[in-house]
C-alpha cells in the first residue's frame, strides 16, 4: 500500500503557541484513523495542516508522493481532499441539490446535468432523497451534515478528513451523521476523523491516534489503545472519558 498522506517533522505554531511539535504521520491509502485527545491537543491543527488551510512553520507534508511546498497549486491538492467541519458551512440560498453541485460545476467544470445526477446519487448515498429541494435553513442539523458530507464527495477525493463531524450536533442526531460516516468507511474510503465519539472510533478505525500537547503520545488498534494503553497520559485521558 502507498502512503497516501506523509507528514515529517511538522511544526505548527500560532504566536508563541506551539501547537504542533515535529509531528509525524503516515497514512495508507484505504486506512481509516480516528484521531482523539483533549481539547487543544492539535488534532484539528493536523487536519488544517494537511489540505494546508494552515501553513506549517517546518517539516514537510507529501500527499499522493508529492511534496506540498509554497509553489503547490492548492486548488489542485484540495480538489483531491474532502473535509467536513463542525460548522456545516452549507450555502443558505441555495437548496441541498444545488449546495452539491456548486463546486463540480465551478471547479471541475462539470456540466449541470452531469453533476445534478452525481448529487443525486450522493444524496440518496447519504439518506436524503427526500430532501433534494429543500434549503438548508429545513433542514435539522444532521440532514445539513449529511449534505456537507455528499458535497465533499462530489468532487471525488481521495481522503477524506473530518473534523469533530458531530459536535454542534443534537445528541439524537449524532447517530444518523455517524452512520453515513461508517458506510464510507465500508466503501474503503481514506479517512481521518477527529472526534469525542469513542465508540464510532472503536467500530471503524484501523488505527486511533492519541495526542496531547501536539505530539502523538500513542497509537495503535483500537483494542490496543481503548484496552491496553501504555501510556499514563492515555490511561488518564479514556479514565475521564468513561467517567
Amino acid at each position: 500500500m502507498n502512503s497516501l498522506v506523509e507528514m515529517k517533522k511538522v511544526r505548527k505554531t500560532f504566536g508563541a503557541v506551539e501547537v504542533l511539535k515535529d509531528f509525524n504521520l503516515q497514512l495508507q491509502e484505504g486506512e481509516r484513523v480516528v484521531i482523539i485527545g483533549p481539547s487543544g491537543s492539535g488534532k484539528s491543527t493536523v487536519l488544517r495542516c494537511i489540505n494546508q488551510l494552515e501553513p506549517i512553520q517546518s517539516g514537510c507534508i507529501h500527499f499522493a508522493g508529492e511534496p506540498v511546498t509554497r509553489q503547490t497549486d492548492l486548488c489542485a491538492l484540495r480538489m483531491q481532499i474532502g473535509m467536513v467541519f463542525q460548522r456545516f458551512n452549507l450555502f443558505p440560498h441555495k437548496t441541498a441539490l444545488e449546495n452539491v453541485t456548486e463546486a463540480p460545476m465551478v471547479v471541475k467544470g462539470i456540466s449541470r446535468a452531469t453533476a445534478e445526477q452525481e448529487a443525486l446519487r450522493l444524496l440518496a448515498k447519504v439518506g436524503l432523497s427526500d430532501k433534494t429541494a429543500n434549503y438548508p435553513r429545513e433542514l435539522s442539523g444532521g440532514q445539513q451534515q449529511r449534505v456537507a458530507i455528499a458535497r465533499a464527495l462530489a468532487m471525488n477525493p481521495k481522503i477524506m478528513l473530518f473534523d469533530e463531524p458531530t459536535s454542534a450536533l443534537d445528541p439524537e442526531l449524532v447517530g444518523e451523521v455517524l452512520l453515513t460516516m461508517k458506510e464510507l468507511a465500508e466503501d474503503g474510503m481514506t479517512m481521518v476523523v477527529v472526534t469525542h465519539e469513542m465508540s464510532f472510533a472503536r467500530e471503524v478505525a484501523d488505527r486511533v491516534i492519541f495526542m496531547d500537547q501536539g505530539m502523538i503520545v500513542e497509537q495503535g488498534s483500537p483494542v490496543e489503545v481503548f484496552e491496553r494503553p501504555r501510556h499514563e497520559r492515555t490511561k488518564a485521558f479514556l479514565k475521564r472519558i468513561h467517567h
